[in-house]
């Protein structure tokens, strides 16, 4: 092997050390901030973009300071994109950090501020989901109210 040679592959294994060792920070600073690192449960090594997730069980309180219920399940959705919440997963989510989202009517008031909403899709019966997340299902919508105004009008 020739001498640069040499040192190229001495660089190479001096950056996969360092790799490693943030790769610990980083896993270290995201436990600590209650976030999990898709790129770091099995997807590949190198992601297209860098995706995070925050587990409901790991919601920081704090997380949804000033910001309307609508406003705080695109937060939670976007975070986890793909995986619809239940309205209850989502009022769970809420209150563990400290939003007051407590009284008999709380899972309802949600579900109406949910529903009212053009950014959430019902799914599965009992999820929900960002309507960015379906498509198909507003082309569906769509076409649906092309044709009752071909009818009414």
């Amino acid at each position: 092997m020739t001498e640069p040679s040499k040192s190229a592959l001495a660089f190479l294994q001096d950056l996969r050390k360092e790799r490693d060792e943030l790769n610990l920070v980083i896993q270290a600073l995201e436990k600590r901030l209650g976030i999990v690192s898709a790129s770091l449960e099995g997807e590949s090594a190198i992601p297209e973009s860098p995706r995070v997730t925050v587990s409901i069980e790991s919601i920081p309180v704090g997380f949804f300071h000033n910001l309307s219920q609508a406003a705080s399940a695109e937060k939670l959705l976007s975070m986890n994109p793909g995986h619809p919440l239940t309205t209850n997963e989502i009022l769970e989510a809420f209150k563990k950090s400290g939003m007051s989202a407590n009284g008999k009517n709380a899972v309802t008031i949600l579900y109406t501020a949910l529903k009212r909403s053009q950014k959430f899709e019902r799914v599965a019966g009992k999820a929900w989901g960002l309507s960015e997340w379906y498509p198909q299902k507003k082309r569906q919508k769509d076409e649906q109210a092309i044709t009752l105004q071909d009818e009414h009008g």
